[in-house]
């Protein structure tokens, strides 16, 4: 049987996106690392996502700037467990944001990386999410990670 290099390098190419969304406030190592395992296994792509909903949020540049640098600084620690994480800051309510990205990148899965997903409201937006996307929506926290 011949090697076919094309088919091979097919095979390492990323099949999927992961959205790993961040509300930059309680990501530990160990979920980051978990949600590159899932890339890892799953051969897909992370982008990084924060979304600032300029309805509760006053706009302010300047806090922006912040919450951009914060994305970036993140991707930099997740670039050291894994190449080519993709920070993106999203504007408008977390569900449309995150819901209009899945269904723009063909998500593979919708990744929540922080602990406050716990709190009832966050629970009704993962919902809400759950049944507009067509890919999986997971939780990850410091305690199941």
């Amino acid at each position: 049987m011949q090697h076919d290099p094309g088919r091979t390098l097919a095979k390492q190419q990323s099949t999927g996106t992961i959205l790993y969304v961040t509300d930059l406030t309680s990501d530990s190592d160990e979920t980051l690392a978990s949600a590159c395992d899932m890339a890892d296994r799953n051969r897909a792509a992370i982008e990084l996502i924060h979304v600032v909903d300029v309805v509760q949020e006053q706009s302010n540049p300047d806090a922006q700037m912040g919450i951009l640098y914060r994305l970036e600084t993140l991707a930099r620690r997740l670039n050291n467990l894994r190449r080519n994480i993709v920070p993106l800051l999203l504007f408008g309510t977390l569900e449309d944001a995150i819901t209009k990205r899945a269904w723009d990148t063909k998500a593979s899965m919708v990744v929540f990386g922080n602990d406050s997903s716990s709190s009832a409201v966050m629970q009704e937006r993962l919902a809400r999410i759950r049944r507009r996307v067509s890919c999986p929506v997971f939780i990850i926290s410091a305690r199941t990670a």
